[in-house]
C-alpha cells in the first residue's frame, strides 16, 4: 500500500515537471527560432530541477527526521539564490550567443532588462517552484511519518499482551498447581504485575524508568521460574534517576527475542545476559544470549518486532539513538542506545 502510495506521488510529481517544461516551451515558442526555444528551455529546466530536488527530496525529508527545520530553512535560501543565479546565467549566456551569432537575434530576451531584473523575475520564479514542490514533499512526508506513528501505535497495543506467552505461563501455573509447588503464588503475583503493566501503563505516552525496569524485571523473573535450571540468566540494572521519563514497553522486544531464540540443548545450559544503564547522558540496554548451532527455520513473521522498534524508536528518537545488532553463529547480541 504505502509503495503504491509512493509510486503516485512520484508520477505526480514527475507530470507537474513535464507540464512547466511544456509551458516554458510553448510561452518562448513564437519569440525565436525552434533549435534556441529547445536549448533555452532544456538549460532553464535543468538546473532548477536539479536544486529542487536536492531541496524536497534530500534535505526537507532529513530535516524533518531530525526535527532541524531552521537549518532547512537556510538551505532552501541559500539554494533558492544559487538557483537564480543560476537561471539569470542562462539567460545571460543565450544573450552572447545572439550577439556573437551563434542564434539570430530574437525577441526571447529583451535587450532593455537588466541582470538585476533579470534576478529578480528568476528569484521570484524560484521561490515560486521551490515551495510549492517543498509543501507537497512536506505534506507527503508528514502523511507518511503519520501512517508509521499509527502503525507504531497498532504494534505497541498488540505488544501488551502477547497470547503465546500468556499461553504458557498459565499453562506452567497449571502445572505448578497441580504439583502442589508455592512457586505457583509466586508466578501467579508476578504475572499480574506484568499484566497489569501491559494493560494500563502500556496506554501511557510515558511512565517512570522505575517502572520499566520492574516491568522488565518481573518478565525476567517469570522466564526464570519457567527455564528452572535449564538456564542461567545473569542481568544488571544500573539506574541513576528514578523518574527519568520514558516510553513504556519499549525494551521488552530484545528481551523477549533473547528467551525466544536462546539455545535449548540438553547437553550444555544456554545463557543470557542482561545489562541495563541509565545515566545523565544515555540509557541503555544491551542483552546477549546463546545460539544453537543448528539453523532454524525462520517463521513468516520472523523480524517484525525489530522492525516495528525501529519505528517507534525513529518517531521518539530520529537521530538520538542507536540500535545494534551482531549475530554470530554461537551468540546472538542486541544493544540499544538512546541518548538523552
Amino acid at each position: 500500500m504505502e509503495n503504491n502510495y509512493s509510486k503516485r506521488y512520484d508520477r505526480f510529481i514527475l507530470l507537474l515537471w513535464v507540464v512547466i517544461a511544456v509551458l516554458v516551451w510553448m510561452k518562448l515558442l513564437n519569440k525565436a527560432p525552434f533549435l534556441e526555444v529547445l536549448s533555452i528551455t532544456v538549460c532553464y529546466i535543468t538546473p532548477m530541477l536539479i536544486i529542487n530536488i536536492l531541496l524536497s527530496v534530500y534535505l526537507l525529508p532529513r530535516a524533518m527526521k531530525k526535527k532541524k527545520m531552521d537549518s532547512f530553512a537556510l538551505q532552501f535560501i541559500l539554494l533558492s539564490f544559487i538557483s537564480a543565479i543560476l537561471l539569470t546565467s542562462v539567460f545571460g549566456a543565450f544573450r552572447y550567443f545572439e550577439q556573437i551569432g551563434t542564434f539570430p537575434p530574437s525577441n526571447l530576451i529583451s535587450t532593455d532588462d537588466t541582470l538585476l531584473s533579470d534576478f529578480i523575475d528568476q528569484l521570484l520564479t524560484v521561490f515560486v517552484v521551490n515551495i510549492a514542490f517543498c509543501g507537497m514533499r512536506f505534506y507527503y512526508e508528514h502523511n507518511k511519518l503519520e501512517k508509521i506513528h499509527l502503525e507504531s501505535q497498532l504494534h505497541t497495543l498488540q505488544a501488551q499482551i502477547n497470547p503465546h506467552f500468556m499461553f504458557n505461563v498459565f499453562n506452567y501455573i497449571y502445572y505448578l498447581v497441580e504439583k502442589k509447588d508455592d512457586l505457583a503464588t509466586t508466578l501467579l503475583l508476578k504475572y499480574t504485575d506484568v499484566l497489569r503493566y501491559q494493560l494500563y501503563s502500556g496506554k501511557k505516552e510515558y511512565v517512570c524508568i522505575e517502572e520499566e525496569v520492574e516491568f522488565l524485571k518481573n518478565f525476567v523473573d517469570i522466564e526464570k521460574i519457567r527455564w528452572e535450571d535449564k538456564l542461567d540468566v545473569n542481568s544488571s540494572w544500573t539506574i541513576q534517576n528514578l523518574q527519568t521519563k520514558f516510553p513504556p514497553l519499549l525494551f521488552i522486544t530484545l528481551i523477549e527475542n533473547a528467551f525466544k531464540h536462546v539455545s535449548r540443548s540438553s547437553n550444555a545450559k544456554g545463557y543470557i545476559n542482561i545489562i541495563f544503564e541509565e545515566s545523565t547522558e544515555m540509557i541503555s540496554l544491551e542483552v546477549d544470549n546463546s545460539k544453537s548451532a543448528l539453523p532454524i527455520e525462520k517463521k513468516k513473521n520472523s523480524g517484525l518486532g525489530l522492525e516495528n522498534l525501529r519505528n517507534r524508536l525513529d518517531i521518539l528518537y530520529g537521530e538520538k539513538y542507536r540500535l545494534s545488532i551482531q549475530n554470530s553463529d554461537n551468540v546472538y547480541n542486541s544493544k540499544l542506545v538512546i541518548l538523552k
